[in-house]
């Protein structure tokens, strides 16, 4: 094996889709979703032939931007893509011993090429949300500071820095490089031409742009360089030769010919990214202005719920890894009609939380099997199901592991707890397991794809179950049932282990998915109590193969029922009957 130089060992690879993403409308990637101009469609028809067989020649492009921006055609360099164009800037000028000072949160990959580098990059956390401010750039300078990375509008917060801010940059820091990335600067109202003139003036300005957000060529990756000859000529040492391939290029000259189609995106844009801001607004969220094609909106503990509800409506939205990122979620920009679509998704409708076991899923044969094989290992007899029922309906012991632990201690059987659990799991569910992964392989659907189909154009659904994360999931994905909840609590996400009939995860399900109109739907007892500290409506369902009806229908009534159901499969009718939503 070879080992990797060391400034690679703790990077993280920037992640990208392998394939097309199945949605109506992509929105992570900040892409133009409005397409190309026409002119660039058109010109692909009539290609000449030299463009695939010849190696690309890059003169027409440049001589349209040295004309279109008033600069000589020295002072270009195209590059694919903007990613390209950083890569090349901090690797031309950076060592080991220099380090890069940029404003976060901002685009990741300067960082990424930094480390590669072995050089140093340090963070600015903004003071106020989302200003530049000169003086906190200039506290944060330090002596090996070689590279300054701004950009603006800034990716994700959509902020701008100002023209004469830039220049005043560039005043104060004439022995630093100030990179500079308008990748989404036509948006913003400035446009571009006010950034590049200040390389005419300023000889440590180097600026950068892509053809993707603007002209819509993400795909081709297009970008260029713009900077003072020397550095370009340094560039051209370090840059693959023919890294932009011939149709992004003929893409560019034809994009930049046709000014029409650019200003029809930006007043869309505009339109849709102010209609957007108010609708948030008045939803109770916390958007932030952006001179970008796409908008941050701080949703607060509602973001996962948020989240889920736009990718069930088919709608795919930035969410971040970065704890400092992650009540938000980015939105790039589309049409009006596709952003009343996005608004639609978040609209606030009835919830209904359903617990799975008994519910859901028929555990007759998994976790009722589990607890039965348990018991039999420390026992050496069997438990009766209505022993098992009547524990149940006694409340307390939601948790199958304690349940099986106080049937023990009822017979007088000192079971290790730690060895019990390690038995149960083994029985119940191991994913180290080859083929099936245990008794959770038993279970079977009580409530199925088209139920919850139906239930879902009207309402929105909610998992809250006492199951760890990684078997709640496992059968829901197996049973194709996940993609219809929008938000899910489990045994991790409740505090301290408290689960039913601590209303806790109940709580959790109002606080972070802003509803109070909730209807839950439990099988024990634990679960009715929980329902009623937490003020929800709660219905009790009787499960599969009780051993006594009547006796645990009693028992979730006395626990304060709303009502109980015989029969999970009867909540859809009583529902269209209006029984329930009421």
């Amino acid at each position: 094996m070879f080992e990797e130089k060391n400034t690679l060992k703790n990077i993280k690879p920037y992640a990208i889709d392998e394939y097309y993403p199945d949605c109506s409308l992509k929105l992570d990637s900040n892409e133009n979703v409005f397409g190309p101009s026409k002119r660039v469609i058109d010109g692909f028809k009539n290609l000449d032939l030299r463009r695939f067989n010849l190696y690309p020649c890059y003169g027409e492009l440049i001589d349209i931007l040295s004309s279109e921006f008033g600069f000589d055609r020295e002072n270009f360099l195209l590059t694919n893509g903007c990613d390209e164009a950083i890569n090349i800037i901090l690797s031309s000028y950076l060592t080991e011993k220099d380090s890069v000072l940029a404003f976060a949160p901002s685009f990741s990959m300067p960082k990424i090429y930094s480390k590669v580098i072995g050089a140093q990059y340090f963070n600015i956390d903004y003071v106020s949300k989302w200003q530049f401010s000169l003086d906190v750039l200039l506290e944060n300078l330090r002596p090996e500071t070689k590279i300054i990375y701004l950009a603006t509008p800034n990716n994700p917060t959509g902020d701008i820095i100002e023209p004469i801010l830039i220049e005043e940059v560039l005043k104060k820091c004439t022995d630093r490089i100030i990179l500079l990335d308008l990748t989404y600067v036509n948006y913003s109202r400035f446009g571009e031409k006010p950034y590049y003139d200040l390389v005419k003036n300023y000889k440590n300005l180097i600026c950068v742009k892509s053809f993707s957000k603007d002209y819509a060529l993400a795909g081709l990756r297009l970008g260029f360089i713009l900077a003072n000859t020397e550095f370009i000529v340094n560039f051209k040492k370090v840059i693959s030769p023919y890294s932009v391939n011939s149709m992004a290029v003929y893409a560019g000259i034809n994009a930049l010919l046709d000014k029409t189609h650019f200003d029809f995106v930006k007043n869309e844009v505009i339109k849709s990214r102010e209609f957007l801001y108010d609708e948030f607004l008045k939803m109770g969220f916390t958007p932030y202005k952006s001179e970008a094609n796409f908008i941050l909106v701080d949703f607060g503990l509602k973001v996962e719920f948020a989240y889920r509800k736009l990718l069930r409506n088919r709608i795919i939205v930035r969410k971040f890894s970065d704890p400092k990122m992650c009540r938000f979620l980015r939105i790039g920009i589309p049409s009006l009609s596709d952003a009343e679509k996005i608004v639609n998704a978040l609209k606030s409708r009835k919830m209904l939380v359903f617990d799975l076991d008994g519910v859901v899923f028929d555990v007759s044969n998994s976790y009722r099997y589990a607890i039965q094989k348990t018991y039999e290992y420390f026992a050496g007899s069997k438990c009766s199901p209505s022993e098992m029922q009547e524990a149940k309906d006694m409340g307390g012991l939601s948790n199958d592991w304690d349940l099986t632990k106080y049937l023990l201690d009822k017979k007088g059987i000192k079971a290790d707890y730690k060895k019990l659990v390690e038995i149960f799991q083994d029985i119940f569910y191991n994913p180290e397991k080859e083929n099936s992964k245990g008794a959770i392989d038993n279970e079977k659907l009580i409530l199925g794809p088209e139920f919850f189909s139906e239930l879902s154009k009207e309402y929105d659904l909610c998992v809250f179950t006492g199951r760890p994360k990684e078997e709640a999931f496992y059968s829901l994905e197996k049973f194709g049932l996940k993609n219809f909840f929008d938000y899910f609590v489990c045994l991790e996400d409740v505090p301290c282990g408290r689960s039913k009939p601590c209303p806790d995860g109940l709580n959790k399900i109002k606080e972070c998915c802003y509803y109070d109109d909730i209807c839950f739907f439990g099988d024990t007892v634990d679960d009715i109590k929980a329902g009623c500290d937490a003020s929800v409506k709660v219905f009790g369902i009787i499960p599969p193969n009780a051993p006594d009806i009547d006796s645990t229908t009693k028992s979730l009534k006395s626990f304060g029922a709303n009502g109980v159901i015989d029969d999970a499969c009867k909540i859809l009718e009583l529902f269209r009957n209006e029984k329930i939503c009421k």
